[in-house]
């Protein structure tokens, strides 16, 4: 392969990765002050909601929180195992005194695995953490309606 369509093509993955990382730590600052204000508007209105609001709100606050925490936790094991593998491939590198031909290629390979199930981590634990907050929203509008 060309030396220069080589350099472009991983300059391309490093930046698709780095775009990646980026948008994950941003959805997760996003994600913590969202649960944060959803859980505090919760523990303040409990009394004031309905017994199947109270619930709906609470089920889906919790799955929204087990599907970010259990990507999370898949999200730690791999950047962890990955740290672990590359360390392994440049050891061994270093004992034959040559760069390692398949450096970082089945890091790749994780890596767009865990970029293909993000999405369904993302929109879970979204969606559950929007429909709860719509609840909230919903029995508060009624009730200053309604009275």
């Amino acid at each position: 392969m060309d030396k220069k369509l080589r350099e472009f093509i991983d300059n391309q993955k490093e930046i698709i990765r780095s775009t990646y990382e980026q948008a994950r730590s941003y959805n997760n600052i996003i994600i913590m002050g969202g649960y944060a204000g959803l859980f505090a508007i919760w523990s303040f209105t409990k009394s004031d909601l309905e017994r199947w609001q109270s619930m709906a709100v609470g089920l889906l606050a919790i799955l929204s929180v087990l599907s970010f925490v259990l990507f999370e936790i898949y999200g730690i094991w791999l950047r962890s195992t990955q740290t672990s593998n590359l360390m392994k491939q440049l050891q061994e590198a270093e004992k034959l005194n040559k760069f390692p031909t398949e450096y970082g290629k089945q890091e790749m390979k994780r890596f767009e695995r865990l970029a293909k199930v993000w999405p369904f981590f993302f929109f879970v634990t979204l969606g559950s953490g929007v429909l709860a907050g719509g609840i909230l929203i919903w029995s508060f509008v009624t009730k200053l309606i309604c009275g």
